[in-house]
Order: C-alpha cells, then sequence, then structure tokens
C-alpha cells in the first residue's frame, strides 16, 4: 500500500476514535453521578461550639474525622478508600461491598491500612465502582495535621495578690496562639508536695487572648499560670510549667527584715507588704517572754527601735494588719563578748525559704539549686525552717543557763560583718548549717586547724557550698561526700531509743549519764572521719557508727550531737542537758 494512502487511514481511524471518546465523555456527562453530596465533619472541639471540616489530628483528644456521601441507588462492588495527593490508596474503609441507596457514613482516624499515622497533609475520599470501572475521587481535601500550636505566655499580674483588693485583687494573664477554639487557663499552687490544681476558674472567651480572674481568697503560697491552646485540628499546645513570668504569689501581708544582727538601742527597718495599712507591732524575745517594745505604725517601711537594755538573743518581731500576721527573727547584741560565738543558719532559712523570687511559678530554693535573694519575706509569714525545733530551744537553755555569748549569723560571718571566729575560745552552730561560702569554710576549717573548738548542733552540715552576691545566693553546690572537717556521715532512722555511751571517754563531755541519755527517732552517723582525725568520745545505736561523736582535727576539737531532734528535747531530758552543759564548758575554755 502507498505510504501518502496509509498515512490517511491511520488519520481517520484517529478521528474515528476521538470522536467516540467525546460522545462517550458526553453521555456520562449527562448521566446521573453515582455519588452526591460528598461532606466531611469533625472533629467537634468543645471549646468551639462548631466543628472542623477540612482538618484533623489523629493524635489528638478528638482524632477521628467523619466521611459522608449518597448514593442515589443501590451499588454492588462499591470500595471506599483514602487517597493521598498522588492518588494512591492510604486507607481502605470498605472493599468491594454493596451498599444501599442514601447516606453512608464511614469514620477514618487517620492511619493506613498497617495502622501508622499517615504523614501530614491532603488527603481525600475515593469511592470505586469495581464492576463498572468506574471511580470517584472528591475534589475536597481532608488535611491531616498533627503539629500541635505553640502557645506563650506574655504576662502574669500582679507578681503579688492580695485577694479582695482593689488593687491587687484581679489576676491578668495574656499569651499568644490560636484564640478559636477558645484558649483554657489553669492554675496550680506549686509551693505544697505535691502539685494541686485550683478549681473554678472562668472560661477564657473565644477570639481573645486575655483572660481576667478576681481571685477568691486563696491561701498564702506560690502558684504558677499554664495556658492551653487548641487548633482547627484538634491538636493542643501548652505553655510548660514555669516558664517565664508564669507565675504569681498570694501574700496577705508580708515582712522583711534584716538577718544580721543590730545593736540594742539602734533602729532596725523592716519593710512591710503587699499593700501599705495600718498595723501593730511588737518585739519580744523568742519563745516565751513579755515584749520588750511594741506600737503601731503605716506604710511600707517599719522602724522599729530596740530597746538600749534589750540583752544579747533572738527576738521576733511580729506584725498585724487587717487580720492578718506575719514574723520575722531579729539578732540582737547588746554587748561585746570575747566567749563563745553562737551561729545561726540565716543561710539555710533564706535556702529554704519558700518564695518565688523570679515569678516563674516556683518557690527559689538553694535545695532545688535556684539562686535566691537574701532580702526576702519568709513564706506565709511563719518562722523559718528549724527556728522553732533547734535554734530557739538552744537559745533559751543559754538563757536558763545564764552564761554570757555572742551571737551573729552565718551571713554576717560571710559577709564579715559583726563579731567574727578569730580569736573564740569555741563556736557553737545552733541550727544546721546547711550551705557556707567557701570563703568562711576555708576560715572555719583553719580555725580547727589551729586549735578552735566547734560545735555542731545541727545535721547534714558543712557539705554544701554557696558564693554570695551583693544581694543573692547563688550557685549552690551539690553536697559532697565528706564535710569541711573530712568527715563523712549518712541518716537513718529507727525506732525511737537513747544513745547509748560507747566506752572510752577522754573530754567528759558524756559524764553525768547512766551510760544512755534522750529518745531520738533520726541520727546522723558517722561513717568515716579523715586520716589522722582522733576519736575522743562517742555515743549512738551502732558502735561502729556512732551518732554524737567528738574528735580531734589538727589542734582543734569538734564537736556533733548526731540528730535534729536534740534541742527540743532540752527542757525535759535532765541527761540530755547535763552533756549539753558539758559541751557549753568545753567550748568556752
Amino acid at each position: 500500500m502507498p505510504s501518502s494512502r496509509l498515512v490517511s487511514v491511520v488519520f481517520g481511524v484517529l478521528v474515528l476514535a476521538t470522536l467516540g471518546a467525546f460522545v462517550a465523555t458526553q453521555r456520562l456527562k449527562r448521566s446521573t453521578p453515582f455519588v452526591e453530596r460528598v461532606y466531611y465533619f469533625g472533629p467537634c472541639i468543645r471549646q468551639s461550639g462548631s466543628c472542623s471540616r477540612s482538618s484533623f489530628s489523629p493524635v489528638s483528644a478528638w482524632p477521628t474525622i467523619k466521611l459522608r456521601f449518597q448514593l442515589p441507588k443501590r451499588q454492588t462492588g462499591v470500595t471506599v478508600a483514602i487517597v493521598n495527593d498522588s492518588g494512591d490508596e492510604v486507607r481502605t474503609l470498605a472493599d468491594d461491598r454493596t451498599l444501599r441507596r442514601g447516606q453512608h457514613i464511614y469514620t477514618w482516624n487517620g492511619r493506613d491500612n498497617a495502622g501508622v499515622v499517615v504523614p501530614d497533609g491532603p488527603y481525600r475520599l475515593r469511592v470505586t465502582l469495581r464492576g463498572q470501572g468506574r471511580a470517584l475521587t472528591a475534589p475536597r481535601t481532608i488535611r491531616v495535621d498533627t503539629k500541635p500550636p505553640v502557645a506563650r505566655i506574655r504576662s502574669v499580674g500582679p507578681q503579688t495578690v492580695l485577694p479582695g483588693s482593689s488593687k491587687l485583687g484581679e489576676l491578668r494573664v495574656r499569651f499568644s496562639g490560636p484564640s478559636n477554639p477558645r484558649a483554657q487557663v489553669r492554675v496550680w499552687r506549686t509551693d505544697l508536695p505535691k502539685l494541686e490544681e485550683i478549681p473554678g476558674l472562668p472560661q477564657v472567651h473565644r477570639f481573645r487572648q486575655s483572660f481576667s480572674w478576681q481571685v477568691p481568697p486563696l491561701a498564702d503560697g506560690v502558684y504558677d499560670v499554664t495556658v492551653t491552646v487548641w487548633d482547627q485540628a484538634g491538636n493542643a499546645g501548652t505553655t510548660a510549667r514555669g516558664a517565664p513570668n508564669s507565675g504569681f504569689s498570694v501574700r496577705p501581708l508580708t515582712l522583711r527584715g534584716p538577718l544580721e544582727p543590730v545593736r540594742a538601742g539602734s533602729v532596725a527597718r523592716f519593710h512591710v507588704g503587699p499593700v501599705a495599712r495600718r498595723l501593730r507591732w511588737n518585739l519580744s524575745p523568742a519563745g516565751p517572754g513579755s515584749p520588750v517594745a511594741r506600737g503601731e505604725g503605716r506604710g511600707e517601711v517599719l522602724a522599729v527601735r530596740v530597746p538600749r537594755d534589750a540583752a544579747t538573743g533572738l527576738y521576733l518581731l511580729r506584725v498585724q494588719a487587717a487580720g492578718h500576721r506575719a514574723l520575722v527573727p531579729l539578732v540582737v547584741r547588746r554587748h561585746n563578748v570575747k566567749g563563745v560565738l553562737v551561729v545561726l543558719p540565716a543561710i539555710t532559712w533564706q535556702g529554704l525559704n519558700q518564695v518565688d523570687d523570679d515569678n516563674n511559678g516556683f518557690s527559689n530554693l538553694l535545695s532545688a539549686g535556684d539562686s535566691v535573694k537574701i532580702d526576702r519575706p519568709f513564706a506565709h509569714g511563719l518562722p523559718p525552717a528549724g527556728l522553732n525545733e533547734q535554734v530557739i530551744p538552744l537559745l533559751r537553755f543559754l538563757e536558763r543557763e545564764r552564761v554570757p555569748y555572742e551571737l551573729t549569723t552565718d551571713l554576717a560571718l560571710a559577709r564579715g560583718t559583726g563579731p567574727g571566729i578569730a580569736g573564740r575560745p569555741g563556736v557553737l552552730f545552733a541550727g544546721d548549717e546547711t550551705w557556707l561560702t567557701d570563703e568562711f569554710g576555708l576560715k572555719l576549717r583553719d580555725y580547727v586547724d589551729k586549735g578552735g573548738r566547734v560545735a555542731s548542733f545541727g545535721t547534714d552540715a558543712f557539705r554544701r557550698l554557696v558564693s554570695l552576691g551583693p544581694g543573692t545566693l547563688q550557685d549552690p553546690t551539690e553536697p559532697e561526700r565528706a564535710n569541711i572537717f573530712g568527715e563523712q556521715t549518712s541518716e537513718t532512722t529507727i525506732e525511737q531509743a537513747p544513745m547509748a555511751v560507747n566506752p572510752g571517754s577522754e573530754l567528759g563531755l558524756l559524764s553525768g549519764t547512766d551510760g544512755f541519755f534522750g529518745q531520738f527517732e533520726q541520727f546522723e552517723q558517722e561513717d568515716r572521719l579523715v586520716s589522722g582525725t582522733q576519736l575522743l568520745e562517742s555515743a549512738g545505736r551502732d558502735p561502729k557508727h556512732p551518732a554524737f561523736v567528738a574528735y580531734k582535727l589538727g589542734n582543734g576539737i569538734v564537736v556533733r550531737v548526731g540528730t535534729p531532734q536534740w534541742a527540743s528535747q532540752l527542757a525535759t531530758d535532765p541527761e540530755l542537758t547535763s552533756v549539753t552543759r558539758h559541751i557549753w564548758t568545753f567550748l568556752s575554755q
């Protein structure tokens, strides 16, 4: 066949095929579609008041989407599937089924046929009639979105809340993130052993990125705010606990004062908050005793003149305002005494003080590795840790014994103000000396090496260091295995029992007992002394690991009572009183 004729035949065939396809297409267009009214709905997020129609998250609290379509007539061999943007099938919802005429609803959980969450992106519904070779892919997409939205707290204020106050009684929170669905604000109390959520907060309005709450009478404490936002797919994003500027404190009455000794006859200044109010105050000896001064005042600064005849000792300033009470310890010196120096653990008081300095919703504690401000009120207006149980009973003992002594705090020693340890026959630490500065630790060790005598009535002491800044205690260290004297100890709790005196006594500190004294449950036992140390006297429950120890270190001597319960029994146990009297006499020589 001539080539020109062959070309004509091929061209004719192509024209006929094109016409046939055109006719078939027009026939399909005029025929009734086999799938109608394709519709997606979900998730229905309770905060939004409506349901999303285009996206969802299979890893959210609303992990499915519903797909609805209608068949104009009964169909056989129907396959319902989800396909990705490339048209590849990822999940079969129905395979070769016979479906009745009418509406059909399927649920997809965002997973493929293997049960794995599909990648984020657009997907479509495809309905196939296998016997007819027909398929319909819905033009509308379903978007799988598993990326959570970002929520950020911009501000929480005021930093100190006073419930009922017109100025400080309303908490205001500003945040960023999606606001439809509406966000949720939650408040947590954080200065308890376990986080406690505060109920009854009002709802955040839709399309608002702010929140106001007239704070009810909450307990004095530290609180953190979290904000949760949702996107249209149902993903939630929550601010981290302890985020910057996310916290506030409830403080009905705050009182701050000096933690270094003041002279009798001088004026001590205290700061009162959180607002200026009329107040009444009195200054009393720590423990039982009548006030040595009292008065009234108003404003944020309270000036108190310490009486000239006030004896050396620890006093408590008590303030009452608007039905609330607060107190703060005050160390008073009357005369210069060259005898024993008694040291109070002010650094420990602040290191364990449950106060939020940086407004992140959590207390700043040296025990948590934080920096803490030195000049801050004591939480809840209550005495600092260990004051009532350890410090006051020991100072009351010294008062009953009518012995002269000099009084200071470890903070004053670290700052180099007030009386020092040089030239003292002995130094007595009246509580848990949990932290000390490196410089003072070196001075104390040098003091003992050169012949000084130290008695510690606290436990877990002299094992941690802290740096002293202009107004902060910072960079606290983890506890060392051995304290600055080289002694290794461990704490133990057993059934209540007395300490048993071990044989061999070179100092006579335990004389006057019948071999047993006190009733204790908590012990700090000696595990090991540094090489070259000589154990002079000991007592406890385990002869190999005594709690009470006195040992020679260099040319000096260290006495450690070995239980935090010692001071609290001084007023009721004659033998314990006798041992304490011997310790004091030994320090005074």
